[in-house]
């Protein structure tokens, strides 16, 4: 049992089973204590709907030993251990994401998920309904637009790294706070997009884009469980505007930057009505409702990460992107009805 080089933001433990007979290994995997069950098994099954259709690139479920399997759960792909935690093994993946890829690669990931939102398009709908993202948006830009002042902390004040934290709250709310952009908060939240909506992945940021050895193929997309239904161009948003916040671009816009990987997109799948402006209209987004998330979850609701350094790395790359994604929102037109 060997365990991963990167611990992961979720806190849930995962290790890599490596069988020195075969040669095989496999992801064991603690799942997310608060996804409903169904939910799981939905997204177990929406992995093999996509694979059997062509390139197995999405993680597929292992069946569980029969007679170690808990009735109480649905699958046989899940398995409840003795302290109440359900875990789940995967088939291994191998090779590496790139935190600096060239546009041909860049180019290689997008055409890997239009070809799994193609084959994923068929499949039903999640048993749950979740709140899709620009829905999510929607609800934390009305939280911000109602933030004067940081909240107080609950936190540890004796740890140096979320004190640090607490000055990019402080830093970030001065920006949020700059004359207009309340108006501008206000104006997005009546902004109506597209009504596009499918299975996607929601967590396909460029860790989980899972390369080959020569960095000439993608090999897989990894961590499914935030999987659900919603527009497509929040895959793009998020993989896209995870490069483009490692590059540190901020000022430019996605299109701008990979402009052939959005014509190879488009080429593949039917994205709808003004699919480059509402990749970056989540895109922006994203970064000032997740630095706000980031902010709930340490500071407010005193959650533990394992580990802190990355997330003091995640929230100081967003922070540094904020005053660019502020200035193109500023300069939005929103539109009541986008079909």
């Amino acid at each position: 049992m060997i365990a991963p080089t990167q611990a992961g933001f979720s806190g849930s433990i995962t290790c890599i089973l490596n069988d020195p007979k075969s040669g095989r290994k496999h992801v064991l995997k603690q799942l997310p204590s608060l996804i409903p069950i169904n939910q799981i098994h939905w997204t177990h099954a929406l992995a093999a709907h996509v694979n059997v259709r062509g390139h197995q690139l999405l993680p597929t479920a292992i069946d569980c030993n029969e007679t170690r399997r808990s009735p109480s759960i649905s699958t046989p792909k899940v398995v409840t251990h003795a302290d109440g935690t359900l875990w789940q093994c995967l088939e291994y993946i191998d090779g590496q994401p790139l935190e600096a890829p060239r546009h041909d690669q860049v180019e290689l990931a997008i055409t890997s998920l239009a070809d799994i939102h193609n084959r994923a398009a068929g499949f039903h709908k999640p048993p749950h309904r979740t709140l899709s993202g620009w829905e999510r948006r929607v609800q934390q830009l009305r939280l911000l637009a109602k933030s004067k002042e940081a909240p107080p902390v609950r936190c540890n004040t004796s740890d140096e790294n979320l004190m640090h934290i607490r000055e990019l709250q402080i830093e970030f709310l001065q920006l949020i706070n700059a004359p207009g952009l309340r108006d501008t908060m206000h104006r997005l939240t009546r902004h109506t997009m597209t009504t596009v909506h499918q299975p996607v992945l929601r967590d396909c940021w460029w860790d989980h884009v899972i390369f080959s050895g020569s960095k000439d193929l993608v090999k897989g997309i990894i961590d499914m469980d935030a999987a659900g239904w919603d527009d497509p161009a929040v895959d793009i948003a998020r993989l896209l505007g995870s490069w483009q916040l490692e590059s540190r671009q901020n000022d430019a816009q996605l299109f701008d930057l990979w402009p052939n990987a959005f014509k190879s997109y488009t080429t593949l799948i039917a994205a709808g009505t003004n699919f480059p402006s509402r990749v970056q209209l989540y895109h922006d987004t994203a970064i000032i409702s997740g630095l706000q998330q980031w902010f709930t979850w340490l500071l407010t609701e005193n959650q533990t990460f394992t580990n802190m350094q990355s997330v003091l790395q995640r929230v100081t790359l967003l922070l540094g992107a904020t005053p660019a994604a502020l200035k193109r929102l500023k300069h939005l037109q929103p539109k009541c009805s986008v079909n």
